[in-house]
């Protein structure tokens, strides 16, 4: 079986504090795009992974699968993960895999309920629950607790440079308080389908630390707004930028801005979570 593991967006994300458990509490609107990985999930006894790209020893899609069988009882899977989402950008890359993962293993084996799928996803990463509804989601908690949204049909422009971003690095050293942006807005004006409203509150709390670490971002985010761009933002730990236009000519024409970037990709957003 062959899956698309979409990547994702942050639309908005704020780092509201530190939990007692040392993670942090966001609140963030996240919309998947339609840049994705294919991930095939085959039969097989044991559990294995293999990836065109390096992939960690103990990798998000590997935990996940190895947690499904131990929950579930079963058998193990055969993983194999062709690589378009660039790692370290966030853009969710590892956490679509092991999501797509987690559909797999259930459509082989269908021995969990879907409360305990995303209990899954949860311990093996907190962008997998999203990453496992699809479509556009406010998520809270560690991104654990979500709340749908309506999606909306957005043209974007990924830009990303060639230094990545470690989100466990980025969180140990985190200092805060970080300023906040309307998330009650945003989500306002996802339910209202009102593209402009959405662009004025783009916002990622994160974006000055990890800006501090790789300054193309705060570059690259201001070269978008100059080509036209109704928004501009760093998604989640970065250090991918994604630039928000009225149109894919507008964000085709944008392209040619970076030639000195080592990814960039037009795009859209999938308004449609899996589940409809």
């Amino acid at each position: 079986m062959e899956y698309e593991a979409h990547a994702k967006i942050n639309l908005l994300l704020n780092v509201l504090g530190r939990r007692p458990d040392g993670y942090h509490e966001l609140c963030t609107i996240m919309h998947a795009i339609d840049l994705c990985d294919t991930v095939t999930v085959e039969p097989a006894t044991a559990v294995s992974v293999a990836a065109d790209v390096p992939l960690p020893e103990r990798s998000a899609a590997l935990r996940a699968a190895e947690a499904y069988r131990a929950a579930a009882k079963t058998d193990g899977a055969r993983i194999t993960i062709h690589a378009r989402i660039p790692s370290e950008a966030g853009l969710g890359s590892s956490s679509a895999d092991a999501a797509a993962v987690l559909s797999g293993m259930q459509a082989l084996y269908g021995a969990l309920s879907e409360v305990e799928l995303f209990a899954i996803a949860a311990r093996t990463g907190a962008d997998v629950p999203f990453c496992l509804a699809g479509g556009a989601a406010l998520c809270e908690g560690i991104g654990e607790r979500i709340t749908p949204l309506p999606g909306m049909a957005l043209n974007l422009l990924l830009v990303k440079g060639a230094r990545g971003v470690s989100t466990r690095a980025l969180f140990e050293g985190l200092s805060l308080p970080l300023p906040l942006g309307d998330a009650g807005g945003a989500a306002a004006a996802l339910r209202a389908g009102d593209v402009q409203a959405l662009a004025a509150r783009v916002f990622n709390a994160l974006t000055a630390p990890v800006t501090r670490l790789v300054p193309e971002i705060a570059r690259y985010a201001d070269r978008l707004r100059a080509e036209g761009a109704l928004a501009a933002c760093m998604t989640g730990s970065g250090s991918a930028v994604f630039g928000l236009f009225e149109s894919r000519a507008d964000a085709e024409r944008a392209k040619g801005a970076f030639p000195d970037a080592a990814f960039t990709h037009v795009c859209r957003t999938l308004p449609f979570s899996h589940k409809t």
